[in-house]
Order: C-alpha cells, then sequence, then structure tokens
C-alpha cells in the first residue's frame, strides 16, 4: 500500500506539473499577442469596467449576493486571465448600460449586437456567439406568422434592446419595458399581445414562471444577432485587446460554458 500510494502522489506531481506548464505557456503566448502599447494600457486601467446584464438570464444576471452571473460573465472572466487582466461588472438595465458606455462610466460591455443605430456611438468586436430573436404571443394568437400580423396589437420589448428596433422598423410602436422579466410577465399575464426578444432569455422566464402554455413562439427568427464586445468610438486600445481576447476563447470551451448554463 505505501508503494501504490507513492506513485499515486508522483502522479498527482506530474498531472499538477502538467497543469501550471500548460497554465504558463498560455499565459506567455497571450501576453505575446498583445503590443507593448496595449500591455500598458492594461497597466494603467488596471481593471477593465464592464456593464453587465441583470436580467437576461442565463446570458447574464445577478445571484442573491448581488453579484454578476452568467455566460457572458464566465466568458470574460475566461478571456481576462488569457490577458492577464481582470473584468469588473457592474449589473445594470440595458438601457443603462448603454448610456454607461457612451458617458465613459464603463469601458466596455457583457455582450451587444452591433446594431447600424449603434454604430454611431461604438464600435465592436467580432462576433463570440449568436442569439436567434423570435416573436412571442399569447395562446389566443397562436396562429399568427410574423411581423406584419401584430399591426394593430400591443407588442412589448426592452427599453434599448434589438426587439424594440426591430419592431419600429416593422411599422410597429412597441410598448417599453425597463426588465426583460416584466416584458415576459407582462405577456403571461395578457397585459400585451406579443413581445419581440432573444430566445434564451424567454425561454428561461417561461420555465421559471410557469408561463411555457401562456407564451408561444411563432414563425421564424427575426433576427440572428451577433454577439459582441462593445467600445467607445474614441477607445481604440481596448477594442483591439479585446479583438485579441475573444480570438483566444476557442469554439469548443464556449461550448462547455454554454452546456454549463443551459445544457446544450
Amino acid at each position: 500500500m505505501i508503494k501504490n500510494k507513492g506513485k499515486c502522489q508522483k502522479g498527482l506531481v506530474g498531472i499538477l506539473f502538467v497543469m501550471v506548464t500548460l497554465f504558463l505557456v498560455s499565459q506567455s503566448l497571450a501576453e505575446d499577442l498583445l503590443t507593448n502599447e496595449q500591455k500598458d494600457w492594461l497597466d494603467r486601467h488596471k481593471e477593465v469596467q464592464v456593464g453587465a446584464f441583470n436580467d437576461y438570464p442565463p446570458f447574464g444576471f445577478v445571484d442573491a449576493t448581488g453579484q454578476a452571473q452568467g455566460m457572458s460573465v464566465d466568458f470574460w472572466n475566461l478571456m481576462a486571465s488569457r490577458l492577464g487582466f481582470k473584468a469588473s461588472f457592474h449589473p445594470a438595465a440595458f438601457a443603462q448600460q448603454l448610456e454607461g458606455l457612451k458617458t465613459g462610466r464603463f469601458d466596455s460591455l457583457a455582450g451587444i449586437f452591433p446594431l447600424d443605430e449603434r454604430k454611431k456611438f461604438f464600435n465592436f468586436t467580432k462576433e463570440y456567439t449568436i442569439i436567434a430573436t423570435y416573436i412571442y404571443v399569447g395562446p389566443k394568437h397562436a396562429g399568427l406568422k410574423g411581423l406584419t400580423d401584430l399591426k394593430g396589437l400591443k407588442v412589448g420589448g426592452v427599453e434599448g434592446d434589438s426587439g424594440m428596433v426591430i419592431a419600429e422598423k416593422a411599422g410597429l410602436r412597441p410598448i417599453g419595458f425597463t426588465s426583460y422579466l416584466n416584458a415576459v410577465r407582462a405577456l403571461g399575464r395578457g397585459e400585451i399581445d406579443a413581445i419581440i426578444m432573444d430566445e434564451l432569455v424567454v425561454n428561461y422566464y417561461s420555465v421559471q414562471n410557469k408561463l411555457e402554455d401562456r407564451i408561444k413562439r411563432i414563425g421564424q427568427p427575426v433576427d440572428q444577432g451577433k454577439m459582441t464586445l462593445p467600445v467607445a468610438k474614441e477607445n481604440t486600445m481596448l477594442l483591439g485587446i479585446l479583438q485579441k481576447g475573444v480570438s483566444l476563447v476557442s469554439s469548443e470551451e464556449w461550448l462547455k460554458i454554454r452546456q454549463k448554463w443551459i445544457g446544450q
């Protein structure tokens, strides 16, 4: 038994050595990707201030202690660890996130679609995932097919969200909600006839609030949103850093993050 114990200890030491070596190598490779100017920027800023979702689960939300959690937070933390900086998360309503990025309160956000309306204020990294946006209706409207069928109905969305933009471009007059949860609940209670919203968050809140029978998805996606990391127009240094960071997270690693939160 002593001999076996010794072999196990040697094996554990060997595994630990390999893990530490791989970590150091990955850190070295990541640092080699950054220019001296980019390293100096990170050294001077200490932490990157990130506006995070407070009610967009499982992509981003706050836990019982008020801490930011979710897929986007895991992605940011992995990316930051690869580049040797720390991300500090500040949960806020989506409209407040956009305003915070405009005013300089935030350096970036947990994730955002690069809509034309936003390109006036922000620049964006390449996408790190794609999220489908659908129309959801109450049971009595389950036979509807698409945006043109929503004329004359009460359509809801979240202030600042892409669903509102889609509705407005379709000639609708959407009702703005301050949170995703409130919009989903309003549809479930029959206070509005439809919402235009991202699939992940509607699925999550429908299950959590036992509204599966009262909220129906119709038609094909009205959008396939490319989730990117935004920065203010003038912040080209951080844009370059984050662009490299996104490239350092593999599709397999993103799949593991996704599986952790939604199991698929």
